[in-house]
């Protein structure tokens, strides 16, 4: 209803009233023992409005004398919360530019009077983590365990990345007491068996993997890559060519034609010397998927005619004409079977399309094997100054 409605209908309650009012007055009597009052009716509802006012406001008057300090202790409050609000803007300004003393400065001034007070201490304590601050890192940690003690698996998890590049195995021992409390707990088991994997310790990874699957802790393809990456890890820690054979012998004719997996079983076999049937794994694998590390690989095998594994490499230039990995392998073919000059070019096309040192130092054995010792010292001169660069 709007104003000029409300108006107009209390101006014809008041013109009727005033109406019947001059119409007639009409009388009230109130008798209270000898006492007799005797007034208009008009009087009367007069002195009752009048009196219903004034009650109302008195009422009013105390009640809000009643809840002034409780009124005060809120505004109070809020200007607090604002307070806080424009401190962490301020800060997360800060962190933004990479100015992290003064965003740790601003982060830390309203921390106790924020809402979201957590926020503002481990926030604090990634600034000082990345000043090297360590001592003020974990004091604004355990601030926040002592404030915030139910959000101890989000705290847990801030600590633990933060040590996760220099301190890994605490990082790890952290989330694993986390994991024994939550073993149900998505984020958690995530971030354990990526500490995990990063430390290698794929014993745990392993005993992990059932219950990221069960959970759904990481989307069905992430699964599959972590499963080959703990194949890989597991042809890595062999210790044996025996154990190697054994742990491979188990894998599924699927996982064993994975190019990762296949590239850390080739690795292994080529570091103790078994090179038996590594070029026809290799060059199986590479009909169904292209994998530079195993092209790489394919270049470092000695047994058996390099010649022959040349021509078939050479096939390979129709689908990858710009690969410089496929190139390195071919002037390492070419060089093991003395084809000098087609060897130093294609190593040189490889140094075109990517220059690695890598390259330099089998371009300038290949020299050596010519018996071009000057053209050899100028490359590996050469490859000292690319070293300078990147470094």
């Amino acid at each position: 209803m709007s104003h000029l409605t409300k108006w107009g209908l209390a101006l014809f309650v008041a013109t009727l009233v005033t109406s019947l009012a001059l119409l007639d007055n009409g009388q009230v009597s109130m008798v209270w023992q000898d006492w007799v009052i005797e007034t208009s009716m008009t009087f009367a509802l007069a002195v009752f409005l009048v009196v219903f006012v004034l009650s109302y406001f008195v009422v009013r008057l105390v009640m809000n004398l009643i809840g002034f300090p409780a009124f005060w202790r809120r505004r109070r409050q809020i200007k607090l919360y604002s307070k806080a609000e424009s401190s962490m803007a301020q800060g997360m300004l800060a962190l933004e530019y990479g100015d992290w003393k003064t965003a740790e400065r601003q982060l830390l001034r309203s921390a106790k009077t924020s809402q979201v007070g957590l926020v503002h201490y481990l926030n604090a304590a990634k600034m000082a983590h990345n000043q090297a601050a360590y001592d003020r890192r974990e004091q604004y940690l355990a601030e926040a365990r002592r404030r915030f003690p139910d959000e101890y698996i989000t705290i847990g998890l801030v600590e633990s990345r933060l040590l996760s590049d220099k301190q890994p195995e605490i990082a790890q021992a952290i989330l694993a007491e986390l994991h024994e409390q939550n073993p149900s707990h998505r984020l958690l088991l995530k971030e354990y068996a990526g500490v995990c994997e990063t430390l290698n310790d794929w014993a745990q990874v392993e005993q992990l993997l059932p219950k990221l699957k069960k959970i759904g802790a990481l989307p069905k393809l992430e699964i599959q890559a972590l499963e080959e990456r703990l194949v890989s890890g597991k042809l890595m820690n062999a210790t044996s060519v025996e154990a190697l054979e054994a742990l491979w012998s188990s894998l599924s004719s699927a996982v064993q034609q994975s190019p990762a997996v296949l590239a850390e079983y080739v690795e292994k076999r080529l570091g103790w010397g078994q090179e038996v049937g590594l070029a026809q794994a290799i060059e199986k694998n590479l009909r169904k998927h292209w994998d530079d590390r195993l092209v790489y690989q394919y270049g470092r095998i000695t047994l058996g005619p390099a010649f022959e594994r040349l021509k078939k490499a050479e096939t390979w230039l129709k689908s990858q004409p710009e690969n410089p990995v496929l190139f390195l392998t071919l002037g390492r073919l070419a060089c093991m079977s003395q084809l000098w000059g087609q060897g130093q070019h294609f190593l040189k096309q490889s140094l075109k399309l990517r220059a690695e040192l890598e390259t330099f130092h089998a371009l300038a054995k290949c020299y050596e094997a010519e018996g071009e010792e000057g053209r050899a010292a100028l490359t590996y001169k050469e490859a000292i100054l690319q070293l300078e660069k990147k470094s």
